[in-house]
Order: C-alpha cells, then sequence, then structure tokens
C-alpha cells in the first residue's frame, strides 16, 4: 500500500467529534446532519437516550471507518418537540437502592398491554376516572370502605355461595316487578309488617296458618 493510500486509511480511522444541525431522520432513526466538513449520515448511539429530531444541534463523535454517531442532543429545535426518550426493545429501568419516583403535573402511560405485578400496592388519589369495554377481577378478598357509593348500569347479575347484608338504615327497592323465590323457607320477621297491594293479594299453599 503506498503512502497517500495509508495516509488516507490513518485519516479515515482517525477519531472525529464535532458540532451539527440534524436536517432529517428517517424512520430508521438515521439523521442527516450537516456540519463544518459537510452533510452527514449518522446514527444515534446507544447512550443517546433522547430521540434527535430535524433542527436539533447534535453532538458528533466516532470515525469514518467505523461509522459518525450521535452522542448527545445539545439543543432543542424551535420547533421540535420537547423530548422524546427512545429505549430500545426489551429495555428495563432499575433502581439500585430498590426506590424509584416518576413525578410530573400529567403523567400518561400508553401502551398495547398493561402489566403490574407487586407484592403491595398502595394508591392514594382524589379523583379517579375509567372508561374501558371490559374489567375483570380475581381477587381471594375484596374489602371496600366508602362514604357514599353508586353504581348504574343496564343489567347486574351476582352468583354467591353465601350471601348476608346489614343495613342500619332503610333498605329500599324500587322496581316495576319484584320476584323473590327460594327453593325450601322464606321467612318475613318484624315487629310490624304491612303488606299493600291496589288490585289483588293472593295467598296460595296446602296450609295457610294465621295467627
Amino acid at each position: 500500500m503506498g503512502s497517500p493510500e495509508k495516509k488516507l486509511m490513518q485519516l479515515c480511522a482517525a477519531p472525529m467529534h464535532g458540532v451539527g444541525t440534524v436536517l432529517a431522520v428517517d424512520a430508521e432513526r438515521r439523521c442527516r446532519v450537516v456540519t463544518a466538513q459537510g452533510e452527514l449520515s449518522v446514527s444515534p448511539a446507544a447512550s443517546c437516550l433522547l430521540a434527535p429530531e430535524a433542527g436539533d444541534v447534535v453532538w458528533l463523535c466516532g470515525d469514518f471507518a467505523q461509522g459518525m454517531y450521535v452522542t448527545a442532543v445539545l439543543e432543542r429545535g424551535s420547533t421540535g418537540p420537547a423530548g422524546r426518550v427512545v429505549l430500545p426493545a426489551g429495555a428495563v429501568l432499575e433502581s439500585a437502592d430498590g426506590t424509584m419516583t416518576l413525578k410530573a403535573d400529567h403523567l400518561t402511560l400508553a401502551g398495547e398491554q398493561l402489566a403490574v405485578q407487586g407484592r403491595a400496592a398502595a394508591i392514594a388519589i382524589d379523583k379517579v376516572t375509567g372508561i374501558g369495554r371490559e374489567v375483570t377481577w380475581s381477587f381471594g378478598r375484596v374489602k371496600v370502605i366508602a362514604d357514599l357509593l353508586e353504581s348504574f348500569a343496564d343489567r347486574v347479575s351476582q352468583f354467591s355461595r353465601w350471601s348476608q347484608r346489614t343495613v342500619a338504615g332503610m333498605d329500599q327497592v324500587r322496581a316495576t316487578q319484584v320476584d323473590y323465590r327460594a327453593e325450601q323457607m322464606m321467612q318475613l320477621h318484624a315487629d310490624n309488617l304491612v303488606a299493600n297491594a291496589a288490585n289483588l293479594v293472593k295467598l296460595d299453599g296446602e296450609q295457610i296458618h294465621m295467627g
């Protein structure tokens, strides 16, 4: 190899760094960056989590033999977004001491599937609004404590092996039709029992005891 070729190879392998401006970013995150040496096509470095956008001022380093990389976003473009952090597939955020805090005035979690796992969870929220098509819960025990509990549904179905309810005040049901059926025995007990009907009262049985 002659001297000119050798010098050219050394030049290509020499470390380079500098500042450039992103002109465009394609679908594969490769950036067209204009520098003092001309226009380059570079890729974001694995450590550059802040995704470069058109108009950003970035820091470049590398060499022409192995490739040039965007290692940091120095300044956001005037029309670009505030910031978008991009992690590789399967990325894990881990805190060494076991504590991590996500804090923002407005925090949004979005994705095709959302999974939360843990031995215990504590939530303290002033107001919760949920919208969805279907919810399935599976718990060994559920306890609800509230000052006011309201539910609205077109149809409610409940199945249980045992049901018990205690109401300190009035228990009131209003419906077009009410149907209570017991396979063995039904008992109504009160200090005063009043049954009123506008048209008909019917008692039917093999034996009827009154008094």
